[in-house]
């Protein structure tokens, strides 16, 4: 799931407009509306403030460990 669908999955559980989120996240409504409708793709420092107005945090995920050698 990406990290979009996951965020709208979120607004629409708490019932949140792109307006609600823009006053809580303090980022302009119209960067949230494009992004919510996959208008427009935004950075990681303007994802940030979104994702914490949703209670939401961001953890790396954890990744496999290659595998060593020719065995």
């Amino acid at each position: 799931m990406s990290i979009r669908a996951i965020i709208i999955a979120e607004a629409r559980r708490q019932n949140l407009s792109g307006y609600r989120i823009a006053k809580l996240s303090g980022i302009p409504m119209r960067t949230v509306q494009r992004y919510l409708a996959g208008d427009a793709d935004i950075a990681g420092e303007r994802l940030a403030p979104i994702i914490a107005a949703l209670g939401l945090e961001v953890r790396p995920a954890k990744r496999a460990r290659a595998a060593k050698g020719g065995k």
